[in-house]
């Protein structure tokens, strides 16, 4: 067995003898390796999916991330890694490949490209990822493989919005809420619902976007920098939200002059008041899928449980009513 340490950062390591672990057991059934891991970082843990960090098992003693998720959710990151990114002019994790596990999930194997995240409020950082982002956009319109993802338009998010408020009425009479707990849940649906009357609004700035390859869940936990004889390189990671659709979900952080200047090359008609407006509409994009993450958890019946759903929800409310403010601003 192994004995667990805990770092500075609070990330689980696993030492020891490793060969029991699952992680380690399919690297060498997938490379048919035989020496176990040196140690194995616990990167992330949840019920249904995992990331580890295998260190020392590559062909050249590098590690390896193993991820364990959803069969369904592994081929859409299986096709962009395999498929999709090596065709575009973007730096990407190497993808070692993908074996098949148990229980409906899947193993897929990649390069370990490190720790070091985006920094937020970073300009040169923005810059990076605007140029990265603008990139994808532009080439991925001549890839087949990206034109057969789920769909990542506009009717993803409808989606996303009508669930919401599905969950919420749902649970809204949950005797565990306090009444301050209710109002917000309150304002939340009026926004919603207000959001859902208005969604033609949304469809007008959707409308004659470019259609491309689409990250979905472009945020800072998923983008990572390393520095590289050509300079900084970024890497994204987490594809499983990939689609086909307008760009408005990645664009909410990024730098838009910068991303404007590049897709201009391919897109000469995009303007920078574009850019601006899909902005906009990607911050709405982006919290209607926090939100159903987080709306199944109102079911909980202690109201301890309901703590931090509740606090995720009301910076959420905020960032969705501020965005909806902007979209009536543009529209």
């Amino acid at each position: 067995m192994a004995d667990t340490l805990t770092s500075t950062s609070s990330r689980a390591v696993l030492w020891g003898k490793l060969g029991w672990h699952a992680a380690a057991q399919a690297w060498h059934a997938f490379a048919g390796a035989t020496s176990d891991p040196e140690t194995i970082e616990v990167l992330r843990r949840g019920k249904k999916s995992a990331t580890y960090r295998l260190v020392g098992v590559g062909p050249a003693g590098e590690s390896i991330i193993a991820q364990r998720t959803h069969v369904a959710k592994a081929e859409i990151e299986r096709a962009m890694y395999d498929s999709i990114l090596p065709l575009l002019p973007v730096t990407a994790p190497r993808y070692y490949g993908t074996r098949p596990d148990g229980d409906g999930c899947a193993w897929l194997f990649l390069e370990d490209v490190g720790d070091q995240r985006v920094p937020p409020a970073d300009p040169v950082h923005a810059e990076l990822a605007a140029q990265w982002v603008g990139l994808m956009h532009t080439a991925a319109t001549t890839v087949a493989a990206a034109r057969r993802l789920p769909d990542g338009g506009p009717s993803r998010y409808l989606d996303h919005l009508r669930v919401d408020l599905h969950t919420i009425r749902a649970n809204r009479a949950n005797p565990a809420l306090t009444p301050e707990d209710a109002a917000l849940l309150d304002a939340l649906v009026s926004d919603l619902d207000r959001l859902d009357r208005q969604w033609s609004a949304v469809a007008r700035v959707c409308a004659g976007a470019p259609i491309t390859l689409v990250h979905g869940d472009l945020q800072r936990k998923n983008v990572y920098v390393r520095a590289g004889p050509r300079g900084m390189a970024l890497f994204v990671i987490d594809w499983e939200t990939a689609g086909w659709g307008v760009p408005a979900a990645d664009l909410a952080w990024i730098d838009l002059p910068t991303y404007t200047v590049v897709v201009q090359t391919v897109w000469p008609q995009f303007r920078p008041a574009d850019a601006q407006r899909l902005a906009v509409v990607g911050r709405v994009f982006r919290e209607l899928v926090a939100i159903r993450w987080v709306c199944p958890q109102l079911a909980y019946e202690a109201a301890s449980f309901l703590t931090r759903p509740i606090s995720w929800l009301r910076v959420m409310q905020q960032r969705l009513a501020d965005a909806l403010r902007d979209l009536g601003e543009l529209t």
